[in-house]
């Protein structure tokens, strides 16, 4: 074995025994185990229960390393090679991480404080739950007592579930994709909670949001994705340059004194402070679980009316 793969083996092995105890105390099935620690093997390993997710940052679709990774994994882990799911993260325009690859419907949930929610490792880039919000699902879930809370840019409702289950009188979840909506009350399902009993609209965020105000929030949650031009979508839609309108808006929706929980994955996001019509604490060191050692990950704030 090479020195970079013997030096793999051991991070690995090392990361896998410290995050595995610190998981087990915590309640969590949904872990990060080795995040691109070497500049030489520039992949991250994530556990999902009994199987592993591995996304390779490479330039082009011909890395030849793939197989010999997956033999490291597998024996460093032990975990079934069929069990270590690979894929290929490019840079990506639109909504391309949420379109479908392969048709495999191996859908199967993973425990997260207390919670069931459902993942796919296999059918799109993304696995349906990002697992570096996990610190910022736990406050909403924490936060919703009572509360009315509007989920927005929803994906599949991760954050709608801990709203739910954490007590809100109301919990409305927006997206474009039916496909996700339909994966969110699977979601709700799965957690003993009628998706009838909650919302999930299907709508342009861009678009609702410059709708006049109807209902009126206590808790609004704002992760846009950094960049879409979906072709169900009628604009393009830019976090950098939309956020200000993105955030006056939610805040329009909310009760005096609620709270937006905004949230960017742009690593050189800039938040435009003066034109926004509220008060913002970022929470970015709060929201950042243990377990993601690359500090530049997300970043998120705390905005009041």
């Amino acid at each position: 074995m090479s020195p970079t793969y013997e030096a793999f083996r051991n991070r690995l092995r090392k990361m896998a025994r410290h995050y595995g105890k610190w998981a087990r105390r915590q309640g969590l099935e949904a872990y990060r185990i080795y995040d691109a620690d070497l500049d030489e093997v520039p992949l991250t390993v994530d556990r999902y229960a009994d199987r592993l997710y591995v996304a390779v940052y490479a330039r082009d679709a011909a890395d030849t390393r793939v197989e010999e990774y997956r033999d490291v994994i597998a024996d460093t882990l032990e975990v079934a090679r069929e069990r270590v799911h690979f894929k290929l993260r490019q840079r990506q325009a639109g909504k391309k991480q949420y379109e479908k690859l392969a048709e495999q419907q191996q859908e199967f949930a993973v425990e997260e404080y207390g919670r069931r929610l459902l993942v796919n490792l296999t059918d799109y880039l993304d696995t349906g739950l990002f697992l570096d919000h996990r610190e910022a699902r736990r406050q909403v879930g924490e936060a919703a007592a009572e509360k009315r809370v509007l989920n927005l840019f929803a994906y599949t409702c991760s954050f709608g579930v801990y709203a739910a289950t954490g007590g809100a009188s109301r919990v409305d979840n927006l997206d474009l994709s039916n496909t996700y909506l339909d994966w969110g009350r699977r979601n709700f399902a799965a957690n003993g909670l009628d998706p009838d009993r909650y919302g999930f609209i299907r709508a342009d965020a861009l678009q609702w949001l410059r709708e006049p105000v109807g209902e009126r929030y206590d808790l609004i949650v704002l992760d846009p994705p950094t960049f879409s031009n979906s072709k169900m979508m009628t604009d393009v839609l830019d976090t950098q340059r939309d956020h200000v309108g993105l955030i006056n808006q939610s805040l329009e929706r909310l009760t005096p004194g609620g709270k937006l929980l905004f949230s960017t994955n742009y690593r050189k996001f800039n938040l435009a402070t003066e034109e926004i019509a509220g008060q913002a604490t970022e929470t970015t060191r709060q929201t950042l679980p243990p377990d993601f050692r690359k500090k530049n990950l997300h970043r998120s704030w705390t905005i009041t009316r």
